[in-house]
């Protein structure tokens, strides 16, 4: 019986160890600042909470790994707790939550590159709404359902008649949404006012907490803003296609976190553009076009002046209405 309760405590302070890990991993990304390379800053307020959480509770777990008393190791739930696994299953199993502890404390933390780029592809919203045309149907039904969601119902419920509450297949799921339940609508006076202020601007500046809005507006409206002068921060992407003189200047979008992130940028034409590499961050200005690719018609900015200039402390940019 001691030997088991040796085996228990043990198990027990290897947790405790691995959760007070996790929370001196979370604590020094809060502190450097890296925190925001993987996720947005809304989103700060949880890890808070879970430092707290994981703190305590891996206290509990060492506390508990140095009493003797079987009480204090066991509940009452009358079922054996112990491991009976190998010792090589045990090790593989706590491996899984102590390899990310040690890699994040030994390796740096990697921004999203052009490399990511490549895959996911760079956000527009002449491409989206080029993709959309073939769904048209559907967000029309989506639009009469945010408008009065209640009568679409009613008269969703009407069209299928009976059939529906006849069937046996069909679990009772309830039609109305629940108390306190609100739509929340698209930001289209945000979208608006931030439309007008940019046709007034000489200079169009893209600022960290607008990069996103102002991107997508470009992106809808390329013509109003042919011939307007903007000036914006952000590192180089080129597709394969691409011509000499060709590149996209970019940022990434978070919303939640990087497993979320979509890349909004601007097609630039540039002379001796092959100089400045992928993934080089570089301040421009210059004067808005309109382009075609694959089909699209695109801003695209003929550039004025550029230079090379440090990566921002962050390097990502938040959707922010």
């Amino acid at each position: 019986m001691e030997n088991q309760n040796s085996h228990y405590r043990f198990h027990i302070y290897i947790r405790g160890i691995i959760l007070i890990g996790f929370t001196l991993l979370m604590i020094k990304l809060v502190v450097t600042g890296n925190m925001l390379y993987f996720i947005a800053p809304k989103m700060m307020p949880f890890i808070y909470f879970a430092i707290i959480v994981f703190l305590l509770l891996g206290v509990i777990q060492i506390w508990r790994s140095g009493s003797k008393k079987r009480a204090e190791l066991y509940c009452d739930c009358g079922v054996d707790h112990t491991s009976s696994s190998s010792p090589i299953k045990t090790i593989l199993i706590y491996s899984l939550f102590v390899f990310p502890v040690i890699t994040g404390f030994l390796f740096p933390e990697v921004v999203l590159d052009s490399s990511v780029v490549a895959k996911r592809g760079f956000k527009s919203m002449a491409v989206n709404e080029e993709k959309a045309k073939g769904n048209e149907e559907e967000v029309n039904e989506a639009e009469e359902y945010l408008k009065d969601p209640e009568a679409y119902m009613s008269e969703l419920e009407e069209s299928v008649g009976d059939k529906v509450a006849q069937s046996s297949n069909i679990p009772d799921v309830p039609l109305e949404h629940p108390e306190g339940f609100e739509i929340q609508e698209q930001p289209e006076e945000f979208y608006a006012q931030l439309k007008a202020e940019m046709l007034e601007m000489e200079t169009i500046v893209f600022t960290e907490e607008n990069y996103i809005a102002m991107t997508t507006i470009l992106d809808q409206d390329p013509e109003k803003f042919a011939g307007k002068t903007v000036e914006l921060t952000g590192f180089i992407f080129r597709e394969e296609d691409f011509e000499e003189n060709q590149f996209v200047i970019a940022r990434f979008g978070l919303s939640c976190c990087v497993a979320d992130a979509s890349v909004f940028g601007t097609l630039a034409t540039l002379p001796d553009a092959k100089q400045y590499g992928d993934d080089q961050w570089i301040k421009l200005r210059g004067t808005l076009t309109t382009t075609a690719y694959q089909d699209w018609t695109l801003p695209s900015i003929t550039v004025s002046f550029i230079e090379t200039v440090e990566q921002p402390k962050t390097p990502y940019v938040y959707e922010s209405y």
